[in-house]
């Protein structure tokens, strides 16, 4: 055997201090040692695995074999490994891009099984594409285009649409849940796909049920769930009979068929609704019943899930054995679950033991300060109820032994939403925990306060705090480019028809809303509102606001403020309901009241209180009044009496008033404050003092909105005009107003053309009244900005309308001025259609609707009307703010002047009202309320 010798030995190792160490001892060489064999491959195993996996198999197995023992992570890792996510090229195979949306899908469930909303919208968002690309296909197929058949497809476009609408669900966005299952249902029943349909058809009933609630059209005498119970019945007995067609035994085994299984989960959570049902309408021996067929199908399948959600619905039907049930649940694998069992537990223990664990679960909560277990203030429902047992616990105990710190707790929970900056999220979650936490502690700080200055300062501290937080996080945040036009509107119902006629006869004309809207044309129209919701949300959700920290010294800025604007004065409406254990001076329950701060020359001054049901009332008789055409003498006597006399010897106090700055809450964004008038004068507030509104002290203060009252004008201004006219809204609000043919922008057409010689139609730029009229507006970045037509007002519960026409066949939303309408520069813009003032009110004590919106697109100072306004006054109001803004020009190409809008708007009032005799026909007078 010969050996390959290298050309140079290797270097022998040294011994210690240089020595060479001892050499092998003599003999023959030895052969060297075989080659170690190569190590096994560690990936192969996986590799073999992955190479093995039928992703499609499992996808469709994930309902009963994954998410049923709570082993969802399992499935979605094996997908990962299987690279089911990749993206799919356009174009490319179908059934990559079904997987995708399939493995996506099954995330999308594991979020919601978590109550992880956030990251379910997430998932949303990213797979949405495929999504509609993969149900695009299938609609395809339907209609003849590719007639094979395929299980798969169908299977997991109606899985994503039905995990869609569990996450819209899960947030109360009931409209949209309601669309997304009504999809999911109908991709089910064109593919035949028996075993999921129980599972669709009970989750749209559902949501359908809660979008009626939350706007109760129609609610039946007598009944808390709008005649669901019979629907539900019926639904139940079909699936029954479904199951005897298909062979599928109700007491099916863990390991039987996973269609069956699939069925019958659909089966038990219809179940579980007609028991939620039957619960709202009182039955509770009915809901006892069916929750024990609902419980017997899901302990047959194992369904962890639906057992504890079941068993935490019968407890909450029988009281006496709760304890029994929620012991049961305590060490179940559905961690809220378990949670929620020994929530439930600590609070019907009581006593100082129970009041222990709720103040730990607590403590657990106030530090998961990053929101790991809350995904920043989305379980809040969980973190609120515990509030409120360990409220209800403290109040058992004697009055020695209470904690004190129930109001803080209570309070600490509220301010835990402002790190909640996805917009889907806020505004429920809010109204319905968050705002009555702030109302009590507002209540605690005015009816327990000495009444000095710093006490008054941390009751305005608060009432900042409680309202107007999207707002400012919106205005704090960078605005959103313009987008493209969102999806094709409709034909506004029952616009009306243009009459030959260029100009009603003064006084007969309204800029009225259309006739009532049939029922079928308001859900179409609630529809698209809630489209262009979506795409307001999800933009918002892709790209999160920055939260604006609370600002503690705002009412330091107040008084500075009015300290520096010498007969300044702001008046801060505010709710407040009474916290436990606070009484009156009589020792008596407080009722909800509405407070007044009112500040000037740099003091702050609580007026009296005013009760909240004079409010409500009050805002009632506003509603008819606005119902019928203008608010009447009477109403305008009692808004006086009710808001503003409280308030007017504090306001007029220390000499005249040069600039009255009103900010509303709640319902008093829909009131016409500024058409109030004090019984015995016939001069409306408007006419009477400058005055303006406000949506908060720190958009007012601390964004710098009151320096919009007095703005540079410059003879380069551009004043742009979206005119959608007929002969009741003309748009002739532009015509001879001193503009420069030059600076003006048209969208759309002045009705009957444009008389005025000065700006004849070749020389105004003139664009359709459309979305490319929008986006011509838009990029003339106008500094005035006039919209002139008609508005409509459709109730949907969360997303209010009105709505403005653009155009005949489609609508401007409030969503729309936020993401389509940018006005960096702006310095005032005019709504000039009826009602475009309403839809303001929130349950969160700030301000919703168009206004947000313009704040959002930069507008400046905001002319809105509350009530269906005559078109001559509405034009001779515009035109004297446009004529006004233009006649401080100094002389000369490049000349500048200051105009004040709120003294401008005064004047014009005051002067007109003198031409007219009685307080109606001056009411008629004020079509805008101005808001800085």
């Amino acid at each position: 055997m010969t050996h390959d010798v290298p050309a140079e030995p290797m270097p022998a190792p040294r011994a210690p201090d240089g020595a060479l160490p001892p050499g092998p001892a003599p003999g023959p060489t030895p052969d060297p040692a075989p080659a170690p064999a190569p190590a096994p491959d560690p990936g192969a195993a996986i590799r073999a695995f992955v190479d093995a996996l039928d992703v499609e198999d499992l996808i469709t197995r994930f309902d009963v074999d994954f998410d049923v023992p709570m082993r969802q992570s399992d499935a979605v890792g094996m997908l990962r490994l299987a690279g089911a996510y990749a993206p799919v090229p356009d174009g490319g195979d179908i059934r990559s891009v079904a997987r995708r949306v399939g493995a996506y899908w099954c995330e999308i469930v594991q979020a919601d099984m978590a109550y992880e909303p956030l990251t379910g919208l997430r998932l949303i968002e990213a797979s949405r594409a495929d999504a509609e690309r993969l149900l695009a296909h299938l609609t395809a197929r339907t209609a003849g285009v590719r007639a094979v058949p395929d299980d798969f497809l169908s299977y997991v476009a109606a899985r994503w649409y039905d995990g869609v609408g569990r996450i819209r669900y899960r947030l109360g966005d009931y409209t949209p849940a309601r669309i997304a299952f009504g999809t999911a249902t109908q991709t089910a029943m064109a593919a035949g796909l028996w075993w999921v349909l129980p599972d669709l058809r009970s989750n749209r009933m559902r949501a359908d049920f809660e979008e009626r609630s939350q706007t109760a059209r129609d609610r039946p005498e007598g009944t808390d769930s709008f005649g669901l119970v019979p629907q539900f019945r019926a639904l139940c007995s079909a699936l029954l009979s479904q199951a005897r067609t298909y062979h599928v035994a109700l007491a099916v085994p863990e390991e039987g068929p996973p269609r069956h299984r699939e069925f019958l989960r659909g089966y038990a959570n219809a179940l579980h609704n007609l028991a939620t049902a039957l619960r709202q309408d009182g039955d509770i021996e009915g809901a006892l019943d069916v929750t024990a067929e609902s419980l017997a199908v899901a302990r047959a399948l194992g369904d962890t899930y639906r057992v504890a959600q079941t068993v935490n619905l019968r407890a909450q039907c029988d009281p006496a054995n709760a304890v029994t049930y929620y012991e049961g649940l305590l060490d179940q694998p559905w961690p809220r679950g378990a949670r929620i069992a020994r929530q439930n537990l600590a609070i019907r223990k009581g006593g100082p033991r129970g009041l222990a664990e709720l103040g730990a679960m607590l403590d657990d909560l106030e530090r998961d300060e990053g929101g790991t277990g809350r995904q920043t203030g989305m379980d809040v429902d969980f973190y609120a109820y515990t509030v409120r047992g360990y409220a209800r616990v403290a109040g058992q105990l004697p009055p020695d032994a209470r904690p004190s710190d129930v109001l803080e707790r209570r309070l600490t929970m509220a301010r835990t939403v402002r790190g909640a900056v996805a917009l889907p999220v806020y505004k429920r979650a809010y109204a319905r925990h968050m705002r009555p936490a702030y109302l009590q502690a507002i209540a605690a700080a005015v009816l327990t306060g000495d009444g000095s200055r710093e006490n008054l300062e941390q009751v305005l501290s608060l009432v900042e705090e409680s309202s107007g937080r999207e707002l400012l996080d919106l205005l704090g945040s960078s605005r959103p480019p313009v987008l493209a036009p969102p999806g094709p509107g409709q034909r506004q119902p029952g616009a009306a028809a243009p009459d030959p006629e260029p100009w009603n006869a003064p006084g007969e004309g309204r800029r009225a809303a259309p006739q009532p809207l049939a029922e079928e044309e308001a859900d179409a129209l609630r529809d698209l509102i809630v489209r262009r919701e979506q795409e307001y949300e999800e933009w918002f959700l892709q790209h999160p606001l920055t939260s604006v920290t609370h600002d503690e010294d705002i009412a330091h800025q107040l008084v500075q403020y009015t300290l520096n604007h010498q007969g300044a004065c702001v008046v801060r409406y505010f709710g407040y309901a009474a916290p436990d254990g606070v009484r009156g001076d009589g020792g008596e329950a407080v009722r909800d009241r509405l407070g007044v701060m009112v500040c000037r020359d740099g003091l702050l001054t609580l007026a009296p209180a005013v009760p909240y049901e004079d409010v409500r009332a009050l805002s009632v008789q506003v509603a008819a009044d606005l119902a019928a055409g203008a608010p009447t003498p009477e109403t305008c006597h009692r808004i006086w009496e009710l808001l503003i006399a409280p308030v007017w010897d504090i306001a007029s106090a220390g000499g005249p008033l040069t600039h009255l700055t009103l900010i509303p809450t709640d319902d008093l964004f829909a009131m016409p404050l500024h058409a109030a008038a004090e019984p015995g004068d016939d001069r409306p507030l408007a006419a009477r003092v400058p005055l303006s509104h406000s949506v908060s002290v720190a958009a007012f203060v601390s964004r710098g909105r009151h320096l919009l009252k007095r703005q540079l004008m410059e003879r380069d201004d551009d004043l742009a005009a979206l005119l959608v006219t007929d002969a009741d809204a003309t748009g002739r609000e532009v015509v001879a107003t001193g503009w420069d043919p030059e600076h003006i922008v048209l969208a759309g057409d002045v009705f009957g053309g444009f008389p005025d010689p000065s700006a004849a139609p070749e020389e105004a730029h003139r664009h359709p009244a459309d979305w490319s009229g929008v986006a011509a507006l838009v990029e003339c970045k106008p500094e005035f900005f006039v919209y002139a037509g008609h508005g409509t007002y459709v109730e949907t519960g969360e997303a209010t309308g009105p709505l403005l026409n653009l155009g005949e066949e489609d609508v401007l939303t409030q969503f729309d001025l936020a993401l389509h309408l940018s006005l960096p520069r702006n310095k005032l813009t005019v709504l000039g259609a009826c009602l475009a003032g309403q839809g303001m009110r929130s349950d969160g004590g700030d301000v919703l609707g168009f206004m947000r919106s313009l704040m959002v697109s930069g507008a400046g100072a905001i002319g809105v009307p509350l009530w269906k306004v005559l078109d001559t006054t509405m034009v001779a109001t515009v035109r004297a703010l446009l004529r006004g803004s233009r006649a401080v020009l100094a002389p000369g190409a490049s000349g500048t002047g200051v105009f004040d809008v709120v003294e401008a708007l005064h004047r014009h009032y005051r002067d007109d009202i003198e031409t007219y005799d009685g307080l109606a026909a001056r009411i008629e007078r004020l079509p805008l309320a101005l808001y800085l």
